[in-house]
């Protein structure tokens, strides 16, 4: 059930994030720098006075940010509880490999009498290093 709804959820994510960088970005800053979309300069000036432009963008950055805080935790929630992980983009990585024989050393060969035969062997593996013995009386 919710690996069904997590795409819609996560477009949705998206979306509000991307409201909420235009929301934040046109208030108007109290610095002294202006806002994006203050002022006589054009904007939303004059669709709306000074007082009314910060209410409406206030209220719209609260609900923004209500929004994106819970698609978060159903994003988080959901992808807690999936039985096998995914990456969001992109293919699943690929399978590790085992690293292949070196190539500059040839295994030897040994004769096997008369017929012409040539038996190949691998070379040994190197022996496990020994574990020091704990010093006895401590």
């Amino acid at each position: 059930m919710l690996g069904a709804l997590f795409p819609i959820v996560l477009a949705i994510h998206v979306i509000i994030t991307v409201f909420l960088i235009v929301i934040i970005l046109t208030q108007k800053n109290e610095g002294g720098m202006g806002g994006l979309g203050g002022g006589a300069s054009g904007g939303m000036a004059g669709f709306l006075s000074g007082r009314a432009q910060a209410n409406l963008l206030t209220k719209a950055t609260r609900w923004l940010a209500v929004g994106f805080f819970c698609t978060s935790l159903f994003l988080a929630f959901s992808d807690s509880h999936r039985s096998v992980s995914q990456p969001l983009v992109g293919n699943a990585p690929a399978a590790p490999t085992v690293p292949a024989a070196p190539s500059g050393d040839a295994p030897a060969t040994a004769p096997a009498g008369d017929s012409g035969n040539v038996t190949t062997t691998t070379p040994a593996l190197p022996a496990a290093p020994v574990e020091p013995a704990a010093p006895s009386g401590q």
